[in-house]
């Protein structure tokens, strides 16, 4: 029988897109159905917004509507999905907590947080929509993965 895997980091990752960063007790998670009538799917880690009818969300990127929180990585979504959530499923939505996402910029702990439209993370307020109650938790040099508080 063939080696399933041959190779191998010595080391884990630090974090993926989409983690709850630790856990707190003041962690909200809410499951909200993917708009069905959207088109672009809602990567781990992305912001996103109220789809057009209760109890549904849709991306930032090509939608309009309120903030909700943050998508959080599920690793049971069947494979064919790609580590996304698409029309239709059920995805978990952090809003309040602690939780790794990709900053565009880099960013400094304890600055406040801000989405563009195309559904992009960062600490520049011009042109951008402030997310309340939304701040950095962790400081970067470099665009990548950061800690962002919401709540």
């Amino acid at each position: 029988m063939p080696a399933v895997q041959s190779t191998f980091s010595s080391n884990q990752a630090a974090a993926f897109l989409g983690q709850i960063a630790d856990g707190e007790q003041v962690t909200n998670v809410i499951s909200r159905v993917v708009d069905p009538a959207t088109a672009n799917p809602i990567s781990f880690g992305d912001p996103v917004l109220q789809g057009a009818s209760d109890g549904t969300i849709q991306s930032v990127s090509g939608g309009s509507g309120a903030f909700r929180g943050i998508a959080v990585r599920d690793p049971t979504l069947p494979p064919s999905a790609g580590d996304q959530y698409v029309a239709t499923l059920t995805a978990a939505v952090l809003t309040k907590g602690v939780i790794w996402v990709n900053a565009t910029v880099a960013v400094a702990a304890g600055q406040p947080a801000y989405v563009t439209s195309a559904g992009a993370l960062t600490n520049v307020a011009t042109n951008n929509t402030a997310i309340a109650n939304g701040m950095w938790d962790s400081t970067t040099t470099i665009a990548g993965l950061a800690r962002l508080r919401l709540g």
